[in-house]
C-alpha cells in the first residue's frame, strides 16, 4: 500500500513539475516570437534571445526560492530582482538592437498573463 501511494505521488508531481515546465516555455516561446517580429530579428538573433529569456527565467527562479527558503532576506530578493531584470533589459536591446524595448516590455506583462 505504501509504494502505490508513494507511486502515486511521485506521479503526480512529476505531472506537476513537467506541466508548470510546459507552461513556462510557452510562455517563453511566445515572447521570443514577438520579440522577433516586433525587432524583425533573424533566426540566429531568434535562438539567442530564446537562449537569453529561459536563461532569465531560471536565474529569477533561483532568485524566488532562495527567498522562501529564507537565504535570502526579502529586501535582499528586490535588490537581487531589479538587478536581474536590469541585465535582461541590457541583453534585450544588445540581441535587439533597439534601445526602445520598453514599450514592448510593458505589452508582453500583459500579454503573458493570458498566455495558457
Amino acid at each position: 500500500m505504501k509504494r502505490i501511494i508513494l507511486g502515486v505521488l511521485f506521479l503526480f508531481t512529476a505531472l506537476v513539475t513537467f506541466g508548470q515546465n510546459q507552461w513556462q516555455q510557452k510562455k517563453i516561446d511566445y515572447f521570443v516570437e514577438a520579440a522577433a517580429k516586433e525587432f524583425k530579428l533573424d533566426k540566429k538573433r531568434t535562438k539567442t534571445l530564446s537562449k537569453v529569456r529561459t536563461t532569465y527565467f531560471l536565474e529569477y527562479m533561483e532568485i524566488v526560492k532562495k527567498a522562501k527558503s529564507g537565504a535570502i532576506t526579502e529586501e535582499e530578493k528586490k535588490t537581487q530582482i531589479n538587478a536581474h531584470n536590469q541585465k535582461f533589459n541590457a541583453d534585450l536591446k544588445e540581441v535587439t538592437g533597439s534601445d526602445n524595448i520598453q514599450p514592448f516590455l510593458a505589452r508582453m506583462r500583459e500579454e503573458l498573463k493570458n498566455v495558457k
